[in-house]
């Protein structure tokens, strides 16, 4: 089967009429593929994931598919940067004043912590992956150099809260980070186990709240330890 004919074929699934229309619809196909590939490939992992059930998800035909990723790693690739393409794009539209660095951390742990809340399904597939030693997203440069610029923001945040007194020495852009990802993911990762053990409804909005609040207090008490006394 040529690209020709495959491309045709998506033309005619979805009612394309001339080059324009053809090209939104080939995108909206290949939209369509990744959201239901992102459902499957959160819930079952990249080895229990099943095509069939994406494709008739995405209503469109397994050779479309093929088409558009080559195979079964090549979808799940592009569903793993894809997500952490949304994850930075979202994260680079805050508003960071740098020189109100403490604003601009405890502005990243609300992002981060209401980003994961509100995309279980990216959680469920950082779970997965990480279930296979993070084998994908260590062969992906997109993973990798999307977050460049997290990181630069990062740094100028707490140069700048040291600049001016605010925050302690020997911070670690990295240590920070992952204890914000990890404030952020680990009540969701975890929640039906810790709601049973601790008989607490970890999905309860007020419960969520009061974690954000605790959240929010220890990065701060964290970042400025050991500050100079103004």
């Amino acid at each position: 089967m040529t690209d020709a004919v495959l491309d045709a074929q998506a033309d005619a699934a979805l009612g394309s009429a001339d080059g324009a229309p053809r090209k939104r619809n080939a995108e909206r196909t290949r939209k369509a593929i990744l959201a239901a590939a992102l459902k499957e490939f959160a819930q079952a992992g990249f080895a229990g994931a099943r095509i069939e059930k994406i494709v008739k998800a995405a209503k469109c035909n397994i050779r479309m598919l093929y088409h558009y990723f080559g195979d079964k790693k090549g979808l799940y690739m592009a569903v793993l940067e894809s997500a952490y393409m949304d994850l930075r794009a979202r994260e680079a539209e805050l508003k960071i004043d740098f020189e109100k660095p403490l604003d601009g951390f405890l502005e990243l742990q609300r992002f981060t912590f209401d980003y994961f809340e509100k995309n279980p399904r990216f959680e469920g597939l950082l779970r997965n992956e990480n279930l296979q030693h993070g084998k994908f997203a260590a062969q992906s440069r997109v993973v990798t150099e999307t977050a460049f610029p997290l990181r630069r923001t990062i740094e100028g945040l707490i140069e700048s809260g040291q600049r001016q007194g605010i925050f302690g020495p020997d911070l670690d852009p990295v240590q920070i980070y992952v204890t914000i990802a990890a404030m952020s993911r680990f009540h969701l990762a975890n929640g039906y186990s810790l709601s049973a053990t601790l008989n607490t409804d970890m999905s309860a909005p007020e419960w969520r709240r009061a974690r954000l609040d605790h959240a929010l207090a220890l990065l701060e008490g964290y970042l400025t330890r050991g500050a100079p006394k103004r």
